[in-house]
């Protein structure tokens, strides 16, 4: 469960992530009434088994039936884990915008929720998490070529974000940034390795920041949109 918006009194409009059809928008007539046969189970980030009503040339499906599978209680009683969660879900209803199903997709959602279920530490997988959700919707960093002739950067830490990763230092016009070795250390792990391992990373303190500035600079250049993260300015209050 992505989103969900009150469409009247008693109805919600939900936005899923099915592992049959992808990201889709849900009608749930009378969700909202005590008996309704939803009633707490179209809860936000809940993992539930949803029977839908579809019918050709209709926008919208309706839900008819739900059963929650994973309710994860131990994230709404923590805020942080909320707070992470939501952003984590924010950024996917930016990047994710077709309705063709992936399977991958689905079960690295339930992946990185159910490590944030598990507790701290939270901002490792939220950045791992996010850095496989970019490559498995075709947008991939360059961390072991350069952007611009293709070649090996060697010991070089200059980053185009424009481009999309790393720049050799025979290719430097003087306008690119320089990023931490550890970084890139992060982001190699994370292509390789499960959320229980990428959960083990410790980088310095503000290391993980600069990771989530990193991928969001990268993500709003690279599909052309400003991303507004509503949830993380909760989160820098909650981490003050």
């Amino acid at each position: 469960m992505l989103r969900r918006v009150r469409w009247s009194e008693s109805s919600l409009i939900l936005t899923l992530y099915s592992l049959d059809h992808g990201r889709i928008s849900v009608m749930a007539r009378g969700a909202l009434r005590p008996r309704s046969p939803f009633y707490g189970s179209l809860e936000l980030l809940s993992m539930s088994d949803i029977t839908l009503s579809r019918r050709e040339g209709r926008e919208m499906d309706t839900a008819t039936e739900a059963s929650v599978i994973r309710h994860y209680e131990s994230i709404r009683t923590d805020p942080l884990a909320f707070a992470h969660s939501c952003l984590f879900v924010e950024w996917l209803l930016f990047s994710v915008t077709g309705s063709e199903p992936s399977h991958p997709m689905f079960h690295l959602i339930g992946s990185v929720l159910d490590n944030f279920a598990m507790g701290p530490p939270f901002w490792p997988v939220l950045c791992s998490g996010i850095e496989k959700a970019l490559r498995l919707s075709g947008f991939a960093m360059e961390i072991d070529r350069c952007v611009r002739c293709g070649g090996d950067p060697s010991d070089s830490l200059l980053w185009d974000p424009a481009g999309g990763g790393r720049v050799c230092r025979g290719c430097a016009l003087g306008s690119e940034k320089e990023i931490p070795a550890g970084i890139l250390v992060f982001f190699r792990k994370t292509r390789s390795s499960p959320l229980e391992e990428v959960r083990k990373i410790g980088l310095w303190k503000g290391g993980y920041r600069l990771c989530f500035d990193l991928l969001r600079d990268f993500a709003e250049i690279h599909m052309d949109r400003r991303m507004r993260l509503r949830s993380l300015s909760v989160l820098e209050d909650l981490e003050k």
